[in-house]
């Protein structure tokens, strides 16, 4: 059991790398992201480690 703990802890701790950029000048992968219209900001390019979502997300669930 303190094996799957140590592990879930783990990924509950995982970054998930969040990023919100212009999308005129994006700075990350073009493929990766989605461009979305932000009112008073324009238009906005989006993106997060989804792998790393999901794994935290995971994590959270099973402590509860």
């Amino acid at each position: 059991m303190p094996v799957l703990m140590q592990q879930l802890v783990n990924d509950a701790n995982l970054e998930v790398d969040f990023k919100m950029e212009s999308s005129d000048m994006p700075t990350s992968n073009p493929n990766k992201g989605f461009n979305l219209k932000i009112k008073g900001l324009g238009e906005q390019r989006v993106s997060v480690n989804s792998e790393a979502l999901v794994k935290k997300t995971s994590a959270f669930g099973l402590m509860v």
